[in-house]
């Protein structure tokens, strides 16, 4: 039970039901009521409040006859009614402006029946003017309240029920009273009407009007309450939905009904008679005249006939009877008719002379016959009125297709006329009318006159042989060509001939006195005209552009010369051939160059890119250089493309110019050359390393020595031999990395001094070595070896004195005896020179002889002279050679002393507390 309950329960309550079953409104007030107006609105014109409260909505269909409010402020307020369909819709509104005096006053709005509102079932009403009074409670008072900042006309719609409530528990003073709605009626029913029963489906036979003086958004609907199979009704329009042709003679009556939406109709009826139209034929009675010559088939009337069906049209009669006429469709399918006569109707003006013809159209249910009056004309023989005849016609004034005299004939129907000339073909032409036209211009005519034989048939009779003569005036005799003939017409033009060489004169004759002559001509191929000219006055074929055997695409060229008096013309061909010469090469430019760095003879130097213009397509080139006498052996150049390579060793450090200017020749296969100017730049490598003087240099050196101290007092500058600054440039270094610290500093120029304290490091009686780094600025190196000699100082109670108390110890001894050995290494080079030089056993067949034998073995004992003996590599090493002799020294000085000191006893070790010390020299092994 409860589930029928619920279910009973929903579908009255839906909208659907409800508006079925929607009742009359009758008498009704909607609203809350008018008695709240404690509250002053925004008097806002440009707001619209919507309530959704029902308290607001109509349960009824009807119409709106009142409007019960109470403003706040003087403004204009419309009231409007929504439709809710998936949306609210504005369906309706009246407007109403509040005067100054009537606020706070109750009014009560009586709304005119034409601007009545009408609503439905679940429609709600609202205003445009936030101008009326409201009261606000707390739970008694409706919600749903929803103002947008937006107006909104008829037709337009808003979602409101998506909006939130802008208030709750608001009653506003407004009430709408509702009426019945009236019955719509009808302005042109009841009504009868006749149509025709052939008119078209789909077309329009009334328009109902109908009207509700209710405003009703919805409007009038218009519907047959009994469905028709031959009419319908769509808006307010009846048309046919069948043909009706069936129907003739009797009438249809429709019942039509006018619903508005609240239910309420009218119905009324329209009569429709459906009759026949009858045929008629509006063409004739008429009168057509034909000869008695007449042989075709052909049509003489076409009839007009008014009816809206098919119809079909007969000759149901003559008079006299069996007359040569019939009536048939002008086009087959097209309905319409006409009256043809039979071929051949043997019509004789002397037998008959007049027809009555009688025709009916019928579309099947009526006809219309009417008469068609054929008069039989008698035919006449043709005559001429105008022939014989002569005329005379000026030959060079005479054009193509001009009227040179007109035929009088007395019979002008059906003409034909036929001719002969003598001589033959004759330029004329006779047309069916009599004119006699030209068919081309007399000024290629050279006949001085023409006899031409004249007849004309009018389809029935010939008559003829008349005769119509020309004379043609003033005959032109053509020019004729005097030395353009067989080999006379063929002949040639060297290329490269200047511009404006005349290269044939063309001549002609003209035995007309008077006559001037003019030339033109065109050629084959058509780029002949770009390369010569041709004087139109004179006949002087010129040249006009260069010619160029290998680029002009085409050497030989077909003229055809005319030549003119102005009346007639004269053609002739003529052939100029281009005769193909050798033409020198030459270089598109003045000067080219070719780089590269300073190689070994065969290095390929940078491409040249020499540009050669040969204007003989195909020939072959060869490419020389001169550069000068002497310099060009420092270059060779590869005769087939021009490449550039070093023809010797080629050192610029060793004097060799940077650039050389050369002149290259290109040369073709006949001989014929071009020069240009070649600049060879040959750059500057680094090939040159650093090189000191000496591979050792030695300085003294005491380890108190302070920091700055430069060795020696000299500079140990190292050479580059490469001519280009940015690799002659050379910079210094130490390496000291065996000491653990740099312990000396080499500036830019070479300079080695003391770069931070060496007590700490060296002691006296001991030698360092290490090595001088000089690196040019192209990356190369050369090393020396700096070697230190801390010599022995002695030592007193009052000074310190450096002095070398032994032989080596004193560095000018040292010096002294290195270029000692120097001299004697250089007296030994000298003899062995000298030995090899002079001996006689050191012929090169016994240099080959013993070749590879052991020194024991060989018999060339010279041959032991020239072996390499190991090199001393420093000067250090030589030192070293004689240390053991300074070690003996030592041990002998020292043991002299001890025996002086053992006779002194201990007196030495009082003397001012001061003993000697006696330290042995540690030799450090050359790197």
């Amino acid at each position: 039970m409860d589930l029928l309950r619920t279910v009973f329960s929903f579908i009255f309550s839906s909208c659907l039901f409800r508006e079925i079953l929607s009742a009359d409104c009758g008498t009704t007030t909607v609203g809350f009521g008018t008695s709240t107006t404690t509250q002053t609105p925004t008097n806002d014109a440009g707001k619209t409040i919507f309530i959704q409260d029902g308290s607001y909505e109509f349960t009824c269909c009807g119409v709106i006859k009142r409007w019960t409010f109470v403003v706040k402020s003087a403004g204009t307020v419309k009231f409007q009614v929504w439709r809710y369909s998936n949306t609210y819709t504005v369906v309706g509104e009246n407007t109403f402006t509040v005067p100054a005096g009537a606020v706070n006053e109750l009014i009560e709005f009586e709304v005119p029946e034409t601007e009545r509102i009408t609503v439905k079932d679940n429609d709600r009403f609202g205003w445009q003017g936030d101008f009326i009074a409201y009261s606000d409670s707390v739970g008694t008072y409706p919600d749903g309240i929803k103002i947008r900042n937006q107006v909104y006309n008829i037709g337009q719609s808003f979602n409101f029920q998506s909006m939130a409530n802008t208030f709750n528990n608001r009653a506003y003073a407004v009430t709408a009273t509702t009426a019945n709605s009236a019955n719509p009626y009808f302005f042109n029913l009841p009504q009868t009407i006749h149509v025709y029963d052939h008119i078209a489906i789909g077309t329009t036979i009334f328009t109902v009007s109908a009207k509700d003086d209710d405003y009703d958004y919805g409007g009038i609907s218009l519907t047959l309450p009994t469905s028709s199979s031959y009419f319908t009704i769509t808006t307010n329009t009846i048309t046919t939905s069948a043909p009706i042709s069936s129907l003739t003679g009797t009438s249809q009556a429709l019942s039509i009904k006018a619903e508005d939406s609240c239910g309420k109709f009218s119905s009324s009826t329209l009569t429709i008679v459906i009759r026949n139209q009858i045929p008629v034929i509006t063409s004739l009675p008429t009168t057509y005249e034909i000869d008695e010559t007449h042989t075709s088939s052909s049509l003489i009337h076409s009839l007009g006939v008014t009816d809206g069906e098919p119809i079909s049209c007969t000759v149901t009669s003559t008079s006299p009877a069996g007359g040569p006429f019939t009536a048939k469709e002008i086009t087959s399918g097209s309905g319409n008719f006409g009256v043809y006569t039979n071929a051949n109707p043997m019509l004789d003006f002397d037998t008959t002379k007049r027809f009555d013809v009688y025709v009916r159209c019928s579309d099947n249910k009526n006809y219309d016959e009417e008469q068609l009056i054929v008069i039989v004309k008698k035919n006449a023989i043709p005559d001429f009125t105008n022939l014989p005849k002569h005329v005379e016609k000026d030959q060079q004034t005479t054009s193509n297709n001009v009227i040179l005299d007109t035929v009088s004939v007395t019979d002008t129907d059906g003409l034909t006329f036929t001719y002969t000339c003598d001589p033959a073909s004759c330029p004329i032409s006779i047309a069916s009318n009599g004119r006699i036209t030209s068919t081309s211009a007399f000024s290629s005519v050279f006949t001085p006159g023409y006899d031409v034989t004249i007849a004309v048939n009018d389809g029935h009779t010939t008559v003829g042989g008349k005769l119509w003569s020309m004379h043609i005036k003033d005959v032109n005799d053509k020019p004729q060509f005097s030395n353009v003939h067989g080999s006379l017409g063929v002949f040639g033009v060297e290329e490269n001939t200047p511009i404006g060489t005349t290269v044939y004169v063309v001549s002609a004759t003209d035995i007309d006195p008077g006559d001037t002559l003019t030339y033109s001509w065109s050629s084959s191929p058509t780029a002949g005209l770009s390369f010569f000219e041709l004087g139109a006055s004179t006949g002087i074929i010129k040249t006009k552009a260069n010619l160029d055997y290998d680029t002009m695409g085409s050497t030989s060229f077909r003229f055809t010369i005319s030549v003119t008096d102005s009346k007639d013309t004269a053609s002739a061909t003529i052939t100029v051939n281009v005769i193909n010469i050798n033409e020198a090469p030459s270089f598109d430019h003045t000067s080219y160059s070719v780089s590269g760095d300073e190689d070994v003879a065969g290095t390929k130097l940078s491409t040249p890119g020499f540009a050669v213009t040969e204007p003989d397509s195909g020939d072959t080139k060869y490419f020389f250089m001169d550069c000068g006498g002497y310099d060009t052996n420092f270059f060779e150049m590869d005769s087939a493309n021009g490449d550039v390579y070093l023809g010797r060793d080629f050192d610029r450090d060793a004097g060799h110019p940077e650039t050389t200017a050369c002149k290259v020749t290109v040369r073709d296969t006949g001989g014929l050359t071009g020069t240009t100017s070649l600049t060879v730049t040959i750059d500057d490598i680094n090939d040159n390393r650093p090189r000191f003087e000496v591979p050792v240099f030695t300085f003294y050196l005491d380890p108190t020595d302070p920091v700055g101290t430069r060795l020696g007092n000299v500079t140990l500058a190292a050479t580059d031999n490469d001519i280009t600054p940015a690799y002659s440039g050379v910079t210094y270094s130490v390496d000291m990395t065996a000491f653990g610290n740099d312990y000396f500093a080499v500036d830019g120029e070479g300079n080695v001094t003391v770069k931070r304290d060496l007590s700490s490091k060296f002691s006296q009686m001991e030698i360092i070595n290490f090595k001088i780094v000089a690196r040019d600025l192209g990356g190369l190196s050369a090393t020396a070896t700096i070697s230190i000699i801390f010599p022995e100082t002695t030592t007193t109670s009052t000074t310190t004195t450096e002095q070398p108390h032994v032989f080596w110890a004193d560095p000018l001894n040292v010096v002294w005896l290195e270029f000692g050995f120097a001299a004697v290494a250089a007296l030994i080079v000298f003899i062995v020179v000298i030995s090899i030089k002079h001996c006689p056993g050191c012929s090169k067949a016994d240099r080959v002889k013993n070749r590879g034998k052991p020194l024991e073995e060989t018999t060339d004992k010279s041959r032991l002279i020239r072996t390499p003996k190991s090199k001393l590599r420093s000067i250090n090493h030589l030192i070293g050679a004689f240390s053991t002799g300074k070690k003996e020294a030592e041990k002998a000085t020292t043991k002299g002393d001890q025996k002086k000191s053992n006779e002194r006893g201990d007196d030495s070790k009082d003397q001012n507390g001061i003993e000697t010390k006696k330290k042995k020299m540690i030799s450090v092994n050359n790197k």
